[in-house]
């Protein structure tokens, strides 16, 4: 009966409903909920900006805590991107907001207060990621292999994390959830 549901809101694409995504990620089996509720978002990625919808889902999980953070719930960021300034949140952001954070670079790793985008919805951080990992000399190593989710992911992380897990970490939630499949 889940998977019946699931395969509804598969084939209703957004509007999404802003406190269902927050609602899924503090229900009890909420790791499935979050995945059925984001990945519509995702695969609207996918049509828009030709990223993986498995490494989306995927990477907003382990940004946000499947949607638990306090950065998500509050300012509906779930990729953890920082403004370019305190006061330039980007063009898909609506405000910089102050939270702290763990900077690994330069080592050793040590606590800093960081400003990181706000947004109007989930569908606009959705969005503004598609929008960075595409257009940003960043992620352009990544574009060659975009129907590789595995070699993208490896590509994206060399700029995106500190962690030299980052990817191996993506990749082992996209296996555990099986999350390719919203790449078929």
């Amino acid at each position: 009966m889940i998977h019946i549901g699931l395969a509804a809101v598969l084939l209703v694409v957004p509007p999404i409903d802003q406190g269902a995504v927050r609602d899924a990620a503090l229900a009890s089996g909420f790791q499935e909920a979050y995945v059925g509720a984001v990945s519509p978002i995702a695969r609207t990625i996918h049509a828009e900006y030709d990223v993986p919808a498995s490494v989306t889902v995927a990477q907003s999980i382990l940004e946000s805590n499947w949607g638990r953070s306090k950065l998500s719930t509050a300012e509906r960021n779930y990729f953890g991107f920082k403004c370019v300034t305190p006061t330039s949140p980007g063009p898909l952001a609506v405000r910089c907001a102050q939270y702290p954070t763990t900077e690994c670079v330069p080592a050793p790793c040590h606590p800093v207060d960081a400003y990181f985008r706000s947004y109007a919805s989930t569908d606009d951080s959705f969005r503004d990621y598609g929008r960075l990992l595409t257009t940003s000399p960043n992620y352009a190593a990544a574009l060659p292999v975009r129907t590789d989710p595995d070699a993208f992911i490896r590509a994206v992380a060399k700029k995106y994390a500190t962690d030299p897990e980052y990817a191996n970490k993506v990749i082992k939630l996209m296996d555990s959830y099986d999350l390719r499949r919203f790449d078929r």
